[in-house]
């Protein structure tokens, strides 16, 4: 059995000093380099890509088993930059020094979790780009209530980088159900006392059977505490051929998370995600105009994952006293987000279109539409 490598051997913070006049470094999304605000001291990203790998799925799991963490406590810290000594959380990644206003990434944190980060997606949207697409969404919608722009308040905006997993299968499924094909029939029936002809609709049903194979590759699955993967699909897909080497440097001054979803817990989550698609699949081979009794057997062998860092604008804002959550790709820019909705707006459209038909029942009985035909 392959021994999944855990990762010891990170320092405990990481604290970058400028080599030009050692004031702090950070990761910047305007420039996509590590920057320095005081002298404008730029440094590129690696761009390598070489030990973002797949790793044996099952064996990672059972070893995981047997992992035990250190308890998460408060830990003494001290700063590098102006060597105070204050306590932080252990699983916090973030640390800011009260004292001189440096920031840092506390590595300890990662050894907490069994799996170590083999890549991260770097901040492509900055702040700025992040509110301008909050202010464009915020003014879109048909039913949010009329003081709706006015009156909602935005709390905060966090940059945050949130642990997933991807992973990768090899399927094979079996299928079998009917697919429907519609057909029409003419017949005559009666109305307001005379004969009209009318096509009717019928199903000819016919029983079919298959197979397909099918390779999973990078089924990503969110691994945050507060995030579900049903907030998360709104806003894919990421570039995740753009991921490079775990590089904690790109953290430093932004918030992060370690997983909290294990990749026990989360393959769970990816099965039922490839086995929605695999019916898709299957649905799309059945054919039809419509379809009943499809019967989906599959199995999955393979399997691989890779732990990996994303990045993701959190917003929530306030409307009436209750809190909204507004996401964006902090790669791609797509957004995501919860709005109130006006019930006076969906009456007032409903009984527009009540009207609307009723008019046009009313035109039709008194021969109006006939005769402007006519």
């Amino acid at each position: 059995m392959q021994e999944y490598e855990h990762n010891s051997m990170l320092p405990d913070a990481m604290h970058l000093p400028c080599p030009s006049c050692g004031s702090q470094l950070l990761y910047t999304a305007e420039n996509q380099k590590l920057s320095c605000a005081h002298c404008g001291y730029l440094e590129a990203i690696d761009p390598s890509n070489d030990l973002v790998l797949e790793q044996p799925l099952f064996d990672a799991i059972e070893q995981d088993q047997d992992f035990s963490a250190e308890v998460p406590d408060q830990q003494h810290f001290q700063c590098e930059n102006c060597s105070a000594k204050f306590v932080i959380d252990s699983r916090d990644i973030k640390v800011n020094c009260g004292f001189c206003g440096s920031s840092k990434v506390n590595l300890k944190a990662y050894e907490h979790q069994y799996i170590q980060p083999v890549g991260i997606i770097p901040f492509y949207v900055a702040r700025d780009k992040a509110e301008e697409h909050f202010k464009v969404w915020i003014k879109q919608g048909w039913f949010t209530p009329f003081n709706f722009q006015q009156f909602a308040k935005v709390n905060s905006l966090h940059g945050v980088y949130i642990p997933f997993w991807t992973y990768d299968a090899q399927t094979h499924a079996t299928w079998q159900g009917e697919a429907g094909h519609y057909y029409y029939e003419t017949i005559q029936v009666r109305v307001n006392g005379q004969m009209q002809t009318q096509q009717v609709q019928k199903t000819r049903w016919t029983h079919r059977s298959g197979a397909l194979n099918h390779f999973f590759d990078d089924v990503l699955v969110v691994a945050s505490g507060g995030l579900v993967q049903e907030d998360i699909s709104r806003i894919l897909p990421y570039r995740l051929t753009e991921v490079v080497n775990f590089d904690p440097r790109l953290m430093v001054g932004w918030e992060a998370e370690i997983y909290q979803k294990g990749v026990k817990d989360a393959y769970q989550v990816g099965e039922k995600i490839m086995d929605h698609r695999l019916r898709n699949m299957c649905s799309a081979q059945l054919g039809g105009d419509t379809q009943r009794n499809l019967h989906v057997n599959s199995r999955k062998s393979d399997q691989t994952f890779k732990h990996i860092i994303l990045p993701l604008w959190v917003c929530s804002y306030n409307y009436k006293n209750r809190v909204y959550r507004f996401t964006i790709n902090g790669q791609t820019g797509r957004v995501y987000g919860q709005k109130p909705t006006s019930w006076i707006k969906i009456v007032l459209v409903v009984l527009l279109v009540i009207a609307f038909l009723a008019g046009i029942w009313y035109l039709r009985e008194t021969g109006v539409i006939a005769n402007f035909v006519q």
